[in-house]
């Protein structure tokens, strides 16, 4: 519906933005819209999320730092629409403008059926409640200061282990991590297959393993616990 409040979904700057145009459809190709191209950082790398066919009257301008959660204006039916609706798109790296779709321009593709909250170019789409609601991204960040400290079990970190605050620490300081070919961690607290890859990609990548070593067969040791988990943690080796 028109006149529905937007939200940053995460800290970041406005990189470009666009306002003026009326809520009146026009239901032309490349129309003018209202639209907020926002710049973040996700999973340790530059991303870029588009909020599109906002009302008139945006709450922000170009160059503008914002914090998640705040305002950045109404949901409307500006420019290609045939009513109200919100065109949310996340890309990474961020992008120059967002008109006739530039934002687009250079973002490769990953063939595939996208599943568990990530697009086909694995970026995770970010679910309704963190757009709609202010609220959101502060319960997040107040889960996430949690998670960026306390008592680590090693022998919790294996594969199998499930439903463990250990393997959520663990997921939240991957997901802190730039990983060549990296991808972002449910915080599930369950040792998966996505959990052990990228516990693997950060001991052969960031600790100097072998691949196929003992050292990087994704099941993180005490010695390696230390490296990753850092000061702010308290790592055990048994629960």
């Amino acid at each position: 519906m028109t006149g529905t409040p937007v939200f940053a979904v995460a800290d970041g700057v406005v990189l470009d933005c666009n306002d003026g145009v009326t809520n009146k459809p026009k239901q032309v190709t490349g129309a003018p819209s209202n639209w907020v191209l926002l710049g973040i950082t996700h999973a340790g790398r530059k991303a870029s999320v588009l909020y599109q066919h906002l009302s008139p009257g945006i709450d922000v301008q170009k160059g503008q730092k914002v914090k998640a959660g705040q305002k950045l204006g109404d949901s409307g039916s500006s420019g290609n629409a045939t009513g109200p609706h919100l065109h949310l798109a996340a890309m990474w790296g961020h992008r120059d403008r967002a008109g006739r779709y530039d934002y687009l321009k250079g973002i490769g593709s990953k063939e595939g059926v996208p599943g568990d909250g990530t697009a086909s170019n694995e970026i995770c789409i970010f679910p309704p409640s963190l757009v709609f609601s202010a609220g959101a991204p502060q319960r997040l960040m107040a889960a996430a200061t949690v998670l960026a400290s306390g008592l680590v079990f090693v022998d919790k970190l294996r594969f199998g282990t499930s439903n463990s605050d250990s393997v959520k620490r663990l997921q939240f300081v991957l997901n802190g991590i730039k990983l060549k070919d990296g991808r972002n961690l449910k915080l599930s607290g369950n040792y998966d297959i996505d959990t052990k890859n990228e516990a693997t990609k950060w001991q052969i990548q960031k600790d100097g393993c072998a691949p196929g070593s003992i050292g990087a067969d994704g099941n993180i040791g005490l010695k390696q616990a230390h490296k990753l988990f850092g000061k702010t943690y308290t790592v055990k080796a048994k629960s």
